[in-house]
């Protein structure tokens, strides 16, 4: 089979091809693939005088160009976007509380009542307090809903798709693509 010289494939096997490499950002020396530069350019880095460099598809999605479905964003070749993890905080979640409702009748602790059912366990029901009060500012006959604090321990997370992991191998010879 004669494939064009820049096509990009995805391979089942663990190495690539014969006049085929890795699509792994290397670098490479013009005066070695003048013809392969020709077809694919910088595009995918080097300085264009003597190095030009293969995309690099480690740990990425390949998505075609021109302007997805749902955005306005226009992909040109060579772009790249996204990120591996984010951390999400106050700033990336909608505007919410946590609210606790409280109802408790100092008559209802355990000690006070002859069964325990429904009964909060404090001896005392003034050693029950909120978090959100200073200490001394007691739940004792309060009922109604109370605010909670923040949670969370800023640890990044995986935005990654399941995915299915694949060689990707660029042509380094074959046919030229001829342009329309």
């Amino acid at each position: 089979m004669e494939v064009y010289m820049g096509t990009v494939c995805a391979f089942g096997f663990n190495f690539a091809p014969l006049d085929w490499a890795y699509c792994n950002g290397a670098t490479l020396a013009i005066s070695q693939y003048s013809a392969l530069y020709a077809v694919i350019g910088t595009q995918f880095g080097g300085n264009g005088t003597t190095t030009f460099q293969l995309p690099n598809l480690n740990g990425k999605v390949v998505v075609h160009q021109g302007t997805q479905p749902g955005t306005q964003h226009n992909y040109v070749v060579g772009e790249t976007a996204g990120v591996n993890s984010v951390t999400l905080n106050s700033n990336n979640l909608p505007a919410h509380t946590h609210n606790m409702n409280v109802n408790i009748n100092a008559n209802n602790a355990a000690g006070n009542v002859g069964l325990p059912a429904d009964a909060f366990p404090a001896l005392n029901p003034a050693s029950v307090y909120s978090s959100t009060t200073t200490p001394g500012d007691y739940l004792n006959g309060v009922s109604g809903s109370i605010t909670l604090g923040q949670t969370g321990s800023n640890i990044p997370m995986s935005l990654t798709n399941p995915s299915l992991t694949m060689n990707y191998c660029i042509a380094l010879y074959g046919l030229f693509p001829v342009r329309n």
